[in-house]
């Protein structure tokens, strides 16, 4: 007979999945990325600030689903790495935008080259390229 932890991982719900997954990818992108003195969580916000050129700190909470604090607190860590700069917010005077600086813009350049090809290889490597493929088509079928 099969004890519940079996049970469980037998019939893993689908959210629990792909938690795991990102939790794997979170790990694999902190070891790649250590060399460079940077986390996993400081690439993704310059990743995300690279992609919109420049954002307010609530718009970008958004797209991280971070908490307003905690991002704060990590938009501080990379001013001080000259990574991001805050400017004043021309539409709201009690705002801020953030944007990379050329230092920020060069790292997200390092670490895309350094993590790119590697991470997916290391993600998929149990895979068929076939199953890559279907994988991919599935995953963007759920997102918006």
């Amino acid at each position: 007979m099969k004890s519940t932890s079996d049970l469980f991982n037998d019939i893993i719900p689908l959210g629990r999945l792909i938690h795991m997954v990102n939790q794997k990818k979170d790990r694999l992108l902190n070891d790649y990325l250590s060399p460079l003195d940077i986390t996993a969580t400081q690439f993704k916000v310059l990743c995300s600030i690279r992609c919109e050129a420049c954002i307010t700190p609530v718009e970008l909470k958004k797209v991280l689903s971070v908490d307003l604090g905690a991002l704060t607190r990590m938009l501080d860590r990379l001013v001080c790495k000259g990574w991001i700069e805050r400017s004043p917010n021309p539409n709201d005077k009690r705002g801020v935008l953030v944007k990379l600086t050329q230092d920020g813009a060069a790292m997200c350049e390092q670490c895309h080259q350094l993590v790119g090809l590697t991470l997916h290889q290391e993600l998929t490597k149990n895979l068929t390229a076939d199953e890559v493929a279907t994988l991919e088509l599935l995953l963007k079928k759920i997102l918006p």
